[in-house]
């Protein structure tokens, strides 16, 4: 023991000192602590302008719905509904392909026949998808549908990117058709089916690709994107129902003012902590050793035998 005091305890590999192996000094053990080492903060301005992608899509499910209950209502013509989505589609999809760059003329004949079997598809089962759920009862309709607009938004893409766990972009769509497809089953016409199927398509499903293109080039592109479409759903929704458009504007208030503040608020209590009870990592910025250093300390290493100076400093253990 009187050797052990004498002798001052370093943190080195390889090094034969008159400790165990699971030795800990009591006096430097939290010398090394540290706090939130790559924790990266965020300012109330930066979550609301990201939150703004939320509220974007909030907004493009409100106007799928109002579109719908237009045309069940009698107030909208399927041939309007397809006049005004068309070629908006077509002038966002030539925005998505300037903005991603590099597109060559197979590129565009390949989305060109993609777009045309899709079409195809959705004119030619129109009829038995409008007749698809007759059997169902509309409430079962109703209550499919909101699920579904559920799963659409808890697992859609809002810039996370797929590795996400609850991220599936091919089942964010699929819901949104499914939704679609109920909902058509109550308008009274095949041509309401497609022009209900053309509109969750476009406003669903290829919107949030032009989006994420906008966003990638053109800081708070979010903010100018949602505030428009925010707009147009209060002012479409405040038609239908006073009730429906206040709790529309409160989720939108809490989705882009509330969270950003209780999430800034939160951010106070994080506490991670990092020190020597970490595990050992190699220090990949550390200055490489010359020729004349590496090669006979490495050698001296094999032999049980070390270095003081060069290998030390190299083998040290590296906290994350």
């Amino acid at each position: 023991m009187a050797r052990k005091s004498r002798v001052a305890w370093s943190k080195v590999l390889y090094e034969r000192q008159p400790f165990p192996d699971n030795y800990v000094d009591s006096k430097k053990f939290l010398e090394e602590m540290r706090k939130n080492v790559n924790t990266q903060l965020y300012t109330f301005w930066q979550i609301s302008v990201a939150a703004c992608v939320i509220s974007h899509q909030l907004s493009s499910v409100i106007i799928f719905i109002v579109a719908f209950c237009y045309m069940h209502l009698g107030w909208l013509h399927p041939t309007s509904v397809l006049a005004g989505t068309l070629p908006v589609a077509v002038v966002g999809y030539f925005a998505h392909r300037f903005l991603a760059g590099g597109s060559t003329w197979s590129d565009y004949v390949d989305d060109l026949k993609s777009t045309g079997l899709v079409v195809a598809y959705s004119y030619g089962l129109s009829p038995v998808l409008r007749t698809l759920t007759q059997s169902v009862s509309t409430d079962t309709i109703y209550t499919m549908t909101l699920v579904m607009i559920l799963a659409h938004l808890y697992v859609h893409d809002y810039g996370t990117g797929s590795g996400v766990a609850v991220v599936s972009p091919p089942l964010s769509m699929n819901a949104a058709v499914f939704a679609a497809v109920c909902l058509a089953s109550r308008l009274p016409s095949p041509w309401h089916t497609f022009a209900m199927l053309t509109c969750a398509m476009a406003l669903l499903v290829f919107l949030p690709l032009l989006r994420r293109r906008i966003v990638e080039h053109f800081a708070y592109s979010q903010v100018l994107l949602a505030v428009p479409f925010f707009a147009a759903a209060v002012c479409a929704l405040s038609t239908l129902t006073a009730v429906g458009t206040a709790g529309f504007v409160l989720l939108q208030a809490v989705v882009v003012i509330g969270c950003p503040h209780i999430y800034c608020q939160m951010q106070n209590f994080k506490n991670n902590i990092h020190g020597p009870w970490d595990e050992a990592l190699p220090d990949t910025n550390a200055a490489p050793l010359t020729p004349e250093e590496r090669v006979p300390a490495f050698d001296e290493a094999l032999n049980g035998t070390v270095l003081a100076g060069s290998l030390d400093a190299v083998l040290a253990f590296h906290p994350r």
